[in-house]
């Protein structure tokens, strides 16, 4: 029975070529949107995932309270973990990571720099699932001086050579041992890093006191069967036991907050994390839209299928006469659905695999035919032929078996208003969706061109950040400095311990307000007198660090406008500020001048307090060039660099690319929605010529009536559009409603969000008529040139 239905559908598939042809196009654009956005949200959900111990990893966060401010930072402080281990038996091990800086590490005749390093405790391999390759796990880094290398770092620095305790030479003048080899670091861990260094070469006494001192990345491995959430209520003890002392005077307070080490990627939202970031929000949209993918292909089945009831009608008739029951009608449908998903879906792998590589551009992925065959994928796969293939089969199939032999015979079959309904509602929901998705995607790249177009309050454009990497390069930066100015092209040079667009923690200090000297907790920039001036930075109160008065390098500070708000500062000048824990005897600081606010950690951050406090031969050297000869310009850079620091190799950054990379996330999902905007058009376009379709084949006797009466070809395609046209602008009610209140909350996660423009409503909206006049006009225009002859024949 069922070979005789297989080949049934088989023939018939073959026989209807060109109808088959576009259910397939339509079920394989479907099925191809669904799998690249479902590959990239499995690649999300998948982050620690490796872990074995993943369920029993926490990170440990801070959330620090302030008198008048909150925040939550990605760290603790050196000591947290070893006191928490000690107090809570729950805490089975801990391991802390903590930056190594950008270095410059040497091997034979091989100078690289790497700001991928990091110092980590001995217990890393215990807490952790990377995979060690070589090396004892429990002594690898438990030596000073040691190191443990991933394979692409051990390539990079030691070629085709075994790496294994060979000793490479670091910039600053410190010598490290390989004591260990590793695979290289998951593409899915929100951890990453070249290389780890034993966290006992810092000195001995960096594990003593440091509560005030926070920025170890610090997880802690639990014992089985505990519950974070109760262990974190615990820890809340820790802040009375040993940090009130400290920080109570201060008006300061500190939570300790877990973070399961499976959510960090998408969810958390503490700043200064290590690593990667995701964010759940699209996790959501884009199952969301792949479902609706799905769900559209199907439906466009399902009309296409129902509009071709008349053709199938005389076959069904036929079985039912020589005895053929419902159920194996309903067989012989699904199985031609099935028989259909299954081509669309073959055809779908074989492009997805063709267009990994362009879609790996474009969001970011490192997607292969790997990702196809685990099982997560596979059973998506099979999901897929289920949902669509019988869904989108079992309508067309139901409304086909009922047909009554006498009925098809004597030509009384038709839509039934109840059936006609139905396709209706389906067509209304397909463009809801395709609407909203469109409205979306205009709205992310409205937001993102909106940030663009802020005004930042610096220039970032030709700046040139060289990092000076230890103490011996900053006391050579004046010469540097003197020697870069002798250039054409040059504009300014200044150097900075910061560089816009990264954090800066916050310092406590002593701020004056009218109730005296109080505490609270200030960004800082330690920069030099050319840094307001090389940064295009307006001062807008008093003055910028000038050398014409000495006593800026001993107590003037500058600050920025949200500083003098905060503080209540109507007249900031004079104002007078310390370092909490400082020398009371020495001379306060005072406000010289206040700068106008810029955006020193990027647009997606709000102002926040900034102080610059003066400081020669900072980390960082920013040249300010031309806009011409940009080329020539950094070859002369690159040949004063080399002749003043020539053991070192000239590496550069533009700030104006560094402080673009805030936006790289949000541009390629943008790029993401747009392509399957596109592609939800075509599926739904697909889906109203099936119902056009179906309407014309329906009312065929009607147009030609219609025609013989003297009825032009124009108004036939304007009585049958005006259907549609109604039904396209029902589904914008639902389609604008959900995206306004949708967007309207999403926009409220930005610092800085656009407004949502009543233009893009509109302007959807007519493009929507538009598409929807031509869709239909190719079905109506072929009905009304056909010969009124043709239809009426067999009245």
């Amino acid at each position: 029975m069922f070979t005789n239905i297989l080949k049934v559908a088989i023939r018939k598939i073959r026989k209807e070529f060109g109808y088959s042809l576009i259910i397939v196009l339509g079920l394989t654009i479907g099925i191809i949107s669904s799998l690249f956005l479902l590959l990239y949200v499995f690649d999300d959900l998948s982050y620690d995932q490796f872990h074995e111990n993943k369920d029993r990893i926490v990170r440990v966060i801070s959330h620090i309270t302030e008198t008048d401010d909150e925040f939550t930072w990605g760290v603790a402080q050196i000591p947290f973990a070893h006191q928490a281990r000690e107090d809570y038996p729950e805490i089975e091990e801990f391991a802390r990571i903590y930056p190594f800086g950008r270095q410059l590490f040497m091997y034979n005749d091989i100078k690289l720099y790497d700001e991928n390093v990091h110092y980590a405790d001995s217990s890393v391999f215990d807490v952790f699932s990377f995979g060690l390759m070589r090396g004892d796990p429990a002594t690898v880094l438990t030596r000073p001086n040691t190191m443990v290398v991933t394979e692409s770092f051990a390539k990079k620095y030691f070629g085709g050579e075994d790496p294994f305790g060979k000793t490479i030479e670091v910039g600053r003048g410190q010598s490290f041992e390989v004591t260990g080899v590793m695979q290289d670091v998951p593409h899915n861990s929100h951890i990453t890093f070249s290389a780890l260094v034993s966290r006992t070469t810092l000195p001995a006494d960096a594990e003593i006191g440091s509560w005030g001192n926070f920025g170890v990345y610090t997880y802690l491995l639990l014992a089985e069967g505990t519950d974070y959430m109760v262990l974190q209520d615990k820890m809340k003890e820790m802040y009375d036991k040993y940090m009130a002392e400290i920080f109570r005077q201060y008006n300061i307070s500190i939570e300790y907050l877990l973070e399961p080490i499976t959510d960090i990627y998408l969810k958390s939202e503490a700043r200064g994390g290590t690593g990667r970031s995701g964010d759940i929000t699209y996790v959501y949209i884009f199952s969301i839209v792949a479902f609706f993918m799905l769900l559209i292909a199907s439906i466009n089945y399902m009309n296409m299928a129902t509009s071709r009831s008349t053709h199938r009608a005389r076959e069904v008739g036929l079985r039912k006469v020589v005895g053929s029951s419902r159920w194996p009608l309903i067989l012989q449908f699904l199985s031609e659905s099935v028989i259909l998903t299954i081509i669309a879906l073959i055809i779908s792998i074989v492009i997805v695999i063709l267009l990994m590589p362009s879609f790996n551009q474009i969001a970011g992925k490192l997607f292969d035919i790997d990702y196809l065959i685990n099982p997560q994928v596979i059973l998506t796969l099979i999901a897929i032929i289920v949902f669509v293939g019988v869904l989108g089969g079992s309508y067309p199939s139901f409304y086909l078996s009922r047909f009554n032999p006498v009925s098809v015979f004597k030509q009384e079959i038709g839509a039934g208003r109840s059936n006609f309904l139905i396709r209706k509602i389906l067509v209304v929901l397909q463009f809801a969706i395709s609407f909203a998705l469109i409205i979306n995607t205009w709205v992310i790249f409205k937001q993102l061109n909106y940030l663009k177009s802020r005004e930042l309050g610096f220039v970032p454009e030709n700046v040139v950040i060289i990092e000076l990497e230890n103490r011996q390069m900053m006391q050579q930066y004046p010469v540097f400095r003197n020697a870069l100015l002798e250039g054409p092209d040059i504009i300014n040079v200044s150097s900075s311990n910061n560089k816009i667009g990264e954090s800066t923690g916050k310092i406590l200090m002593q701020v004056e307000t009218s109730e005296g000297m109080q505490e609270r907790g200030v960004n800082l920039y330690a920069v030099d007198y050319d840094f307001v001036e090389t940064m295009g930075i307006e001062m807008i109160q008093g003055r910028d660090f000038s050398r014409d008065f000495m006593s800026d390098t001993t107590t003037g500070v500058i600050i920025n406008e949200t500083m003098a708000k905060r503080f209540n500062w109507d007249e900031p000048l004079g104002k007078k500020l310390s370092f909490v824990g400082g020398d009371q005897d020495v001379e306060p600081y005072r406000v010289v001048g206040v700068m106008k606010d810029f955006h020193q950690l990027g647009l997606y951050s709000p102002l926040e307090t900034l102080m610059f406090l003066l400081r020669a031969n900072g980390y960082y050297a920013n040249v300010k060039i031309e806009d011409q000869n940009v080329k020539e310009t950094l070859q002369f850079i690159e040949s004063k660099w080399l002749e003043i620091f020539p053991d070192r190799p000239f590496h550069y950054t533009f700030l104006s690319d560094d402080y673009a990379e805030q936006f790289r996330s949000d541009e390629k999902r943008g790029v993401i929605f747009t392509y399957f905007s596109i592609l939800i058009i075509i599926i739904a376009c697909l889906g109203i010529f099936g119902l056009a379709s179906f309407t014309v084949e329906q009312r065929t006797k009607e147009i030609g009536i219609r025609k013989v009466l003297g009825a032009s070809v124009e108004r036939i395609v304007r009585i049958i559009s005006r259907e549609f046209l109604f039904l396209v602008l029902i589904s914008m009610i639902p389609a604008f409603i959900g995206a306004y209140y949708y967007l309207k909350h999403w926009l409220q996660d930005y610092a800085y969000p656009a407004k949502i423009d009543p233009w893009m409503f509109i302007g959807t909206a007519l493009a929507g008529i538009i598409i929807t006049l031509i869709t239909v006009s190719y079905s109506t225009i072929k009905a009304g040139l056909t010969n009124p002859a043709e239809s009426l024949r067999l009245e």
